[in-house]
């Protein structure tokens, strides 16, 4: 074999440190310098290693609830895997862990554990409304004419904002992330939670939501006018009055409003 190319070097090392780049010609081994008696090849595993232990910190600074539940063992064997299933294209760490509630969802330890996924996901979005970068909260001059009945009114909400709906009591595991694993006891039957996340100040905070105001702000979070969202939201309350004004006006007071715009016809279109 002639001297390798740098990209098949590249491939090569690749291969030794990541678990899902797959396993190239032994080869290449000889051209892997040894240092004070140590080969080259057992060099690379301290990379290796190393790899898989920095994902599992990442995924441990995100997850802390997460990590809580399943203690040392299980969640460093869960961090294995799911280092093995997603490699890491991003330059920072803090972006690890963006799989983990897909992941969860086929990995064995939701059947023992099922809530997992949605616990996972809430922990994913508090980690997001953390380092998100906040807007200029609503002035509410500029709400002067803006009605809350117009069919092609649009609100924006602050980047730290989301909901989240689970059959499980996500919140209260997630606050007892920081009690001893054998002091915790939460009731998980027949209990859902739907959740508001959001950042005050140096603060995420997470909220209970009652069902109609959920829907109105994940309708609403996913682009749809507000028109459209009170439309749905209308039908489903079976002709129960909507507080519109008391939701907004809670939300507006907490800045979790960043702008609200009237489209045109135009715009609405496309054009």
């Amino acid at each position: 074999m002639g001297e390798p190319s740098l990209r098949e070097l590249q491939q090569w090392m690749q291969s030794r440190i990541r678990p899902t780049a797959g396993t190239l010609s032994t080869e290449l081994e000889r051209h892997v310098n040894s240092q004070r008696g140590t080969p080259g090849v057992e060099r690379l595993s301290v990379y290796a290693g190393g790899y898989v232990a920095r994902t599992q910190q990442a995924l441990a600074e995100a997850y802390e609830a997460v990590h809580h539940v399943l203690g040392e063992r299980a969640f460093a064997e869960l961090a294995q895997r799911y280092a093995a299933r997603f490699s890491s294209h991003d330059y920072n760490l803090s972006f690890r862990g963006r799989h983990l509630s897909e992941f969860l969802t086929t990995d064995p330890l939701t059947v023992r554990l099922p809530f997992l996924p949605d616990l996972a996901r809430l922990e994913w979005f508090i980690s997001q409304a953390f380092h998100a970068f906040e807007q200029p909260p609503l002035d509410p001059a500029s709400l002067s004419g803006f009605s809350l009945d117009g069919d092609r009114a649009r609100v924006v909400f602050q980047p730290s904002v989301g909901v989240i709906a689970s059959a499980w009591p996500i919140v209260d595991i997630w606050e007892a992330r920081t009690r001893p694993r054998e002091e915790v006891d939460i009731d998980l039957i027949n209990r859902p939670q739907r959740v508001l996340v959001f950042r005050d100040g140096l603060t995420v905070r997470c909220e209970l939501l009652e069902e109609r105001p959920y829907a109105l702000l994940d309708a609403l979070l996913a682009g749809r006018t507000l028109g459209e969202a009170c439309e749905t939201l209308a039908q489903a309350s079976h002709g129960q009055p909507l507080p519109l004004a008391e939701w907004f006006a809670r939300w507006r007071a907490r800045g979790l409003i960043a702008r609200c715009a009237r489209e045109s016809v135009a715009q609405m279109n496309g054009v």
